[in-house]
């Protein structure tokens, strides 16, 4: 009889040993299931990018120069790289040299081309590479330096100023032009792209010139630009140009050419203002009239003031449908000069995102 408490003891204890045992192999098992699903997850293939040097500086490059590199990269990864587009920003354009797909261990190459021609002085460039690479959908290149002149003006622009259409005597301004070649630089001809701005060479000390750039006879309300052209014994820079540019002035100024909407999301209320100058105290605006529909406008007159002005608002309405904006706004004055004045009015209005 003794023996039976025992034995059942023994059991009681032999149970409690293995739910405790098993318990512990519990969580084990879990890290077990979890090692194996990180397994998995890192034998996805998938591509990589890799630039050795995704920058490149060119150091200094005369202005008309074009400047040309070659980008090489490797595909890194496990799957095949996939090149979708390469987006270069003004004034480069960008080019896959190589097979636009990839195969891993397999390297690429992409040729940019940097045109020198607007620029000058410190530049800096990027290319934008877009790819399949899950990690760098987008990889960024760069193409940087310095855009030097042969040749150069001072100063850089011919700025006529201001003056009155029915007050005007011949305004004349001096610019220097000057060569990296020194003494041997010489200018061949000089030409005006309008006739009424006549030039003369004064002055030529070691290749180093002095030109004046007179306005003649020139009366037509409004603003007018040009250029000033040189052609030159320069094997770098055989031609160069400088901008002239000025205001006629009337009985009414309005330095704005048109009124510019830019790009409107569908639906969107926008209001744009325009000063404009009364230069006679007897002038004013007698009406205005603005079309297509979708557009209003509303006039500030302030003709009392110390300098008479008017600020006219322009408002392009919800109701604008979707396309290009094309619109006119017209003036009606007492002035004999500028009876009437249009005003062209620009845009454009797109379908709006969810976001806007």
């Amino acid at each position: 009889m003794r023996t039976l408490p025992i034995t059942i003891s023994v059991c009681v204890m032999s149970i409690m040993i293995l739910l405790f045992f098993n318990t512990e192999s519990l969580p084990a098992q879990n890290v077990s299931d979890d090692g194996k699903n990180r397994d998995s997850s890192t034998s996805v293939k998938k591509p990589e990018i890799f630039f050795e040097t995704p920058d490149f500086d060119f150091g200094k490059a005369y202005k008309g120069d074009k400047v040309e590199h070659v980008y090489k990269f490797v595909n890194r990864g496990s799957a095949t790289l996939e090149i979708k587009k390469v987006k270069p920003s003004c004034g480069c354009t960008a080019a896959v040299l190589s097979n636009k797909t990839v195969l891993p261990g397999e390297a690429g190459e992409i040729k940019a081309t940097f045109n020198t021609g607007s620029y000058q002085g410190k530049v800096k460039k990027t290319i934008s590479v877009l790819s399949n690479d899950p990690n760098t959908p987008n990889h960024k290149l760069s193409i940087s330096g310095e855009v030097i002149e042969e040749i150069s003006f001072k100063p850089k622009n011919i700025n006529f100023g201001n003056f009155r259409a029915d007050n005007q005597s011949d305004k004349t301004v001096k610019f220097s032009v000057k060569s990296q070649s020194g003494p041997e630089f010489k200018i061949d001809k000089i030409t005006s792209s309008k006739p009424f701005v006549e030039t003369a060479t004064i002055e030529d000390q070691n290749g180093e010139y002095t030109i004046t750039a007179t306005l003649k006879d020139h009366h037509k309300i409004g603003r007018f630009s040009g250029k000033i052209f040189l052609e030159t014994n320069s094997t770098k820079q055989p031609k160069a140009s400088i901008i002239f540019y000025g205001v006629v002035e009337g009985d009414i100024t309005i330095n704005q050419r048109r009124i510019y909407y830019g790009t409107v999301p569908e639906g969107r209320e926008v209001t744009k203002k325009l000063f404009v100058k009364i230069n006679e105290s007897h002038i004013k605006i007698l009406s205005s009239k603005i079309s297509p529909d979708y557009l209003s406008v509303s006039i500030d007159e302030r003709y009392e003031q110390q300098n008479p002005h008017c600020l006219i608002e322009t408002k392009l309405h919800k109701d604008a449908p979707i396309g290009k904006i094309n619109g006119l706004l017209k003036l009606t004055t007492n002035s004999e000069e500028q009876p009437v004045i249009s005003i062209p009015i620009t845009g454009d209005v797109h379908k709006a995102d969810k976001s806007e």
